[in-house]
């Protein structure tokens, strides 16, 4: 999702409650498997509370975790904008069963309280590739300051009222949370279902069950770091995303969604995951990742160039979690890793550090 503003910086740092989680020793390993070790070893320098990752190269699979000895043990993560992933692949099951198409006007479904200029010229095609010019509700000062203060906007009509009155610069890319957020709004529209229970619903169908929006997250930890020597427990922030950043998943699961999507193609036909791959330039918002970089967005996904190879997938990031979920092609290699901890230090760590040496022995 969005990094922090420094109003947000600020307010973190008055937060009373504030853990170090303490440098384990690193033991004489008898991992065999290099990537392993690799993580590991960043996690303990680190000072990440817990990640999980699971990696897939056709024939053989790696799936470990790791938990900090002061954290509580998770199982499920917050995946923040890899949401936009699976919710692109629910919208394109809808435009294969013709209930929709990528041409529609966005404003054939969505009934608005305020007016939005430009908004009557918005399609499907310009909420998923994020050319709609729409502004991004999480940029907001209001919201920010809300999910500090405990009461963040939870419907659609609050989330609105938190966006600029006219769109600006449609057509050409400007990544927002608000153009998922108006996805979710037309699959109600089209499905006469809450969009949480839609997502749920499709998600289960294909024996995927463990992704899902709305879980119970009282049992689950989370931490917000900006430097090394301390990171504060956010666990008790409440962000309510949807389609834009709202589910959870371990990457177990994760890694199934991959093979049934690319491997088996037994979600979506072959056709309809090229044409999600129409691609449009991220600049100037492309991301760095190590030596790589994502510079281009298709329908909901992004593209990873790394040292030659092509990944495609989607991160995500929110206050409180990061996720990856890639698949190669060429080498028919999935990955995806979860960790429950943002914040400028953890996201350094997690895409200019975990991430490279993941992709260094791919």
């Amino acid at each position: 999702m969005n990094k922090m503003t420094t109003y947000l910086i600020i307010l973190i740092t008055q937060l009373l409650l504030v853990t170090s989680c303490e440098k384990e020793i690193i033991e004489p390993t008898s991992h065999s498997n290099k990537i392993e070790r690799k993580v590991i070893r960043i996690a303990k320098d680190k000072n990440i509370p817990s990640l999980e990752l699971t990696i897939n190269t056709g024939k053989d699979v790696l799936a470990f975790n790791y938990n900090h000895k002061e954290v509580k043990k998770q199982n499920i993560y917050g995946i923040g904008s890899t949401t936009k992933y699976l919710s692109s692949i629910l919208i394109f099951k809808l435009i294969e069963d013709d209930k929709l198409n990528i041409n529609d006007k966005v404003t054939d479904y969505v009934n608005l309280s305020q007016q939005i200029t430009g908004a009557e010229n918005l399609t499907i095609k310009n909420l998923l590739n994020h050319t709609s010019g729409l502004s991004d509700y999480t940029q907001n000062p209001n919201w920010m300051e809300s999910v500090l203060n405990n009461n963040a906007p939870k419907t659609f009509e609050e989330k609105v009222l938190l966006i600029a009155d006219t769109t600006n610069n449609s057509g050409s890319f400007s990544y927002s949370n608000t153009n998922y957020l108006f996805l979710q709004k037309i699959v109600e529209t089209i499905t006469n279902k809450p969009y949480a229970v839609f997502f749920n619903e499709f998600y289960n169908s294909i024996n995927l069950s463990t992704i899902k929006i709305g879980i119970n997250e009282n049992d689950l930890q989370s931490f917000f770091g900006q430097t090394v020597e301390a990171s504060s427990d956010v666990s008790s922030w409440r962000e309510y995303y949807g389609y834009d950043g709202g589910a959870y998943a371990d990457t177990k699961t994760l890694d199934n969604f991959l093979t049934k999507l690319y491997r088996n193609k037994s979600i979506l036909t072959a056709s309809t995951i090229e044409q999600m791959k129409e691609w449009t330039v991220m600049d100037p918002m492309t991301i760095p990742i190590g030596n790589g970089i994502i510079s281009e967005y298709g329908y909901g996904i992004m593209k990873l160039t790394y040292k030659k190879q092509k990944y495609i997938g989607h991160f995500g990031s929110t206050l409180k979690y990061q996720s990856m979920v890639l698949y190669n092609s060429e080498k028919n290699i999935s990955i995806s890793i979860l960790t429950n901890c943002s914040g400028k230090y953890f996201n350094n760590v997690f895409f200019q550090e975990l991430i490279p040496a993941i992709l260094d022995e791919l």
